[in-house]
């Protein structure tokens, strides 16, 4: 698929030049986040800058300023290892995702429902202005971690948010109609955390899933048999471990050592 010629302007094709190249300055991430925006029917509101002292990107509020924030370094070296102009449009769409779903405005805590959902909308931006499906993949793939972090979920989940996002705006464009609705009832618990707007839940299988708004499935993480006098389950995830006591409760170690409660696991009820 032809890559659109804006992103010539301010990319170089990484892998016929070195990463130092290939550097993506805020002029040029200026115009790409303008142009994410406009394919969700938005006009641009974010202030977009360069800061050496992160990492990767962020997205947060400072003031009544919604910003976006991006290393690039960081952003040159995943188009060199990528090997496609796409990776940096991704990054930057996942850091839109979280101001347009209103993450930042809880911004110290870890959802991982709602990286997913970022994930999501940045398959679906990447397919609506042209890229391939393995282009839309190609920053996970390089960039995943296979067990996850303590943000964000473990590689197989972010690419299957991704993919799925890819695929429902292909078939957006291709006036395809939906699948028939089926209702999902192979669940075993209903997962909910504090602060987390998010509903997970525990299927037949033991694994811990969370749905996109299409009714899609994700695991990122499962639930063990664990039983002592103090804990009836785990449920794990990335470098997240969790105990469910007898009365549902879930329950999380703190650095101090002392169990905090941080919600709830309940059995599944079918209506």
């Amino acid at each position: 698929m032809r890559i659109p010629a804006f992103l010539f302007t301010f990319l170089l094709a990484p892998c016929m030049a070195s990463a130092q190249d290939a550097m993506l300055n805020e002029r040029a991430a200026k115009d790409a986040v303008q142009r994410i925006v406009r394919h969700s029917g938005l006009q641009p509101g974010f202030t977009v800058v360069e800061n050496l002292d992160i990492p990767t990107a962020i997205a947060y509020i400072k003031g009544k300023q919604r910003i976006i924030a991006y290393n690039p370094g960081f952003m040159a070296r995943v188009m060199d290892s990528t090997c496609t102009n796409w990776s940096a449009i991704s990054i930057l769409a996942h850091e839109i995702a979280h101001h347009l779903l209103g993450h930042t405005l809880d911004p110290g805590q870890v959802h991982p429902g709602d990286e997913l959902a970022c994930d999501h909308y940045s398959g679906f931006i990447l397919h609506a202005m042209g890229a391939t499906l393995e282009e839309a993949l190609a920053t996970q793939e390089v960039t995943g971690d296979p067990h996850g972090t303590h943000r964000h979920p473990p590689k197989h989940a972010r690419i299957q948010a991704i993919r799925q996002g890819w695929e429902e705006a292909r078939a957006i464009a291709e006036r395809r109609e939906p699948e028939p609705f089926h209702v999902h009832d192979a669940f075993r618990f209903v997962v909910r955390f504090t602060g987390d707007a998010n509903t997970y839940y525990v299927d037949a299988e033991d694994r811990l899933v969370w749905f996109n708004n299409l009714a899609e499935p994700i695991q990122f993480g499962r639930l063990e048999q664990f039983p002592n006098k103090d804990a009836k389950y785990r449920l794990s995830w990335n470098d997240e471990d969790f105990v469910v006591d007898g009365r549902e409760v879930i329950w999380k170690r703190t650095a101090t050592g002392m169990q905090m409660k941080v919600g709830t696991m309940s059995v599944y009820a079918r209506q």
